[in-house]
């Protein structure tokens, strides 16, 4: 880093909306959470509306029970505790029209051709199953898959928390150094490309008001917050307390010649990619429907 950086622009700074949006998805809090996200949505738009979680909500079914027919008894491609999950097309007629309708058994339990008891809705016949199968393919637990999305979600609350505060810094902040006074391994390591890189807490001192405060920081890239004599903070001129250790912020705007803060280059547009495909994919899918219908 260029230690003659100095930021002369006085607060309250103007940052267009693309390089807000830079920083604040910026960080690898705010990358592991996103990934968490997608993945988990995906999977969750996948398997909740194929499992019996998609009837829990429903109300006023009368059922009855008819006799009906095994018309067909496949095997999916789907498994429950290393047991295939079989499909049935059964048929049954009531009132002289033929209706059809899907079941499922983990393991098969029917054969083609074979009489069985069908249950109806007596208000919908067209929605049927065999009496003592399910009607759908996967059991309510895969409900479980929610939580990926949400652990991904709360990584990414908790970074944007911390983003949000960067943001407003970069509006509101006025500029001094601060000098290192130590560096403490916090035991925690970030995994890049199978190499793991150990997270340390580094603490600043700098003068605002005529007293010392501390800025405080945790990174794994200790050369950005190493390579000069004094590190550039930016505090509240009316709570120093509220303060950024600069260099440590993820995804920060390169201060000029001039001592301005420059606008985010067009390249970190990537930044905003897993975002924009993990609200875009659940939209879509809120919207649309899930990518798989039941088997």
């Amino acid at each position: 880093m260029n230690a003659n950086r100095q930021l002369r622009d006085l607060p309250p700074r103007h940052l267009n909306l693309f390089t807000k949006a830079t920083v604040l998805s910026g960080g690898f809090l705010q990358m592991f959470g996103w990934i968490f996200f997608c993945m988990g949505s995906l999977f969750a738009w996948i398997f909740i509306p194929m499992s019996e979680v998609r009837f829990w909500f429903e109300f006023g079914k009368e059922w009855k029970e008819t006799p009906g027919k095994v018309v067909t008894a496949e095997p999916t491609n789907s498994s429950v505790n290393d047991q295939v999950v079989y499909s049935y097309l059964h048929s049954f007629e009531l009132n002289g029209t033929r209706y059809t309708g899907k079941s499922y058994t983990t393991g098969q339990q029917y054969q083609g051709g074979e009489e069985v008891t069908v249950r109806y809705d007596a208000n919908n016949p067209n929605d049927s199953h065999l009496a003592g199968s399910k009607r759908a393919i996967f059991p309510a637990f895969v409900l479980f898959v929610l939580i990926f999305p949400l652990v991904g979600l709360c990584f990414i609350v908790f970074s944007l928390r911390q983003n949000l505060r960067t943001v407003k810094l970069l509006e509101i902040g006025d500029f001094t150094r601060g000098k290192m006074t130590s560096k403490e391994a916090t035991g925690s390591v970030v995994k890049i490309n199978n190499t793991s890189y150990p997270v340390f807490k580094y603490q600043f001192e700098f003068e605002a008001g005529g007293k010392t405060h501390t800025a405080t920081c945790k990174t794994h890239q200790g050369g950005l917050v190493e390579d000069e004599e004094r590190e550039i903070i930016l505090y509240d001129r009316f709570n120093p307390g509220y303060n950024l250790v600069y260099d440590a912020a993820p995804n920060v705007p390169a201060i000029s010649e001039q001592g301005t803060l420059e606008p985010a280059p067009f390249g970190q547009v990537l930044y905003l990619l897993l975002p924009f495909v993990g609200i875009g994919m659940n939209l879509f899918f809120l919207w649309h429907g899930a990518p798989f219908g039941m088997d």
